[in-house]
């Protein structure tokens, strides 16, 4: 079975070598140049901007020193369990609670949480929370998740420009390349890898109906104060931020959180 890091780096090769095919076929060796140049600025784009650009829209500041949630002892202690560099912390000023993590390395990742998200839940909550997305980042989930990202909202967000350009906003261009998004994304994050982290943490917590109770609970809070998104990232936070508000489909990238507590717990309902 191809892992998700494995597909990441399929897709990024394939598309820099299409790239380099277009420019010849195009404009021969001027061509090849231009399509060389292009594969390089999608790489750096892809590697050097996808975080920042996910913390920069959700207005997200990094807590340093002391903290009010005790955020920096959870997370430096799970760390120390996991064996890795303990991430960056960030909250964002929403209500939704909700909580998500980025990064395309070990060493260079930042774990996001909502102010709802943490005026909510309790300790025991927070640190099953914590675990949860840490997970994400030790199996380099983050990775391949960051990498979709970046790259299908940059097709979506080319669609909304080309339909921003054409008079009475027509929203055409928009809804014909989201499917491209969506095909990005589900080749690159496997419901598998939902389930697989899921279990991870609940060995972590050593403790599986508390981590069900959780994804259970943020679950029905996301239902009912759904966040804005940038398009294309519901797959990076613990459970679907958008809710049944979620406008497009195609871009639906969770299993059911039935589905998942299911999987984690052997059954359903709690």
């Amino acid at each position: 079975m191809v892992n998700n890091r494995t597909k990441v780096w399929i897709f990024i090769l394939a598309s820099s070598l299409a790239f380099l095919v277009i420019g010849y076929q195009l404009a021969d060796r001027l061509g090849l140049l231009i399509g060389f140049f292009a594969a390089v600025f999608l790489n750096f784009f892809v590697f050097f901007y996808g975080e920042s650009r996910v913390l920069a829209k959700l207005q997200a500041r990094r807590v340093k020193g002391q903290d009010a949630w005790g955020l920096n002892s959870m997370v430096e202690r799970i760390a120390e369990q996991l064996r890795m560099p303990a991430p960056s912390i960030y909250v964002t000023p929403h209500k939704s609670a909700n909580t998500f993590c980025v990064g395309n390395s070990l060493k260079k990742s930042a774990l996001g949480f909502t102010t709802g998200l943490l005026e909510t839940l309790t300790p025991s909550e927070l640190e099953a929370v914590v675990a949860h997305q840490m997970c994400h980042i030790r199996r380099l989930d983050t990775f391949a998740f960051s990498v979709s990202s970046t790259l299908a909202n940059s097709i979506v967000g080319m669609g909304q420009f080309f339909d921003n350009i054409f008079p009475y906003k027509m929203q055409l261009f928009k809804p014909l390349f989201s499917p491209f998004g969506w095909l990005i994304i589900k080749f690159v994050v496997s419901k598998k890898s939902f389930f697989e982290n899921d279990l991870m943490a609940s060995q972590i917590l050593q403790d599986r109906h508390r981590l069900g109770e959780v994804l259970w609970r943020l679950e029905g809070l996301a239902q009912t104060q759904p966040l804005e998104i940038p398009a294309c990232t519901s797959h990076l936070f613990m459970v679907n931020p958008e809710g049944f508000r979620q406008r497009n489909l195609f871009l639906k990238s969770h299993p059911s959180i039935e589905v998942r507590i299911k999987k984690l717990m052997g059954y359903y309902p709690i």
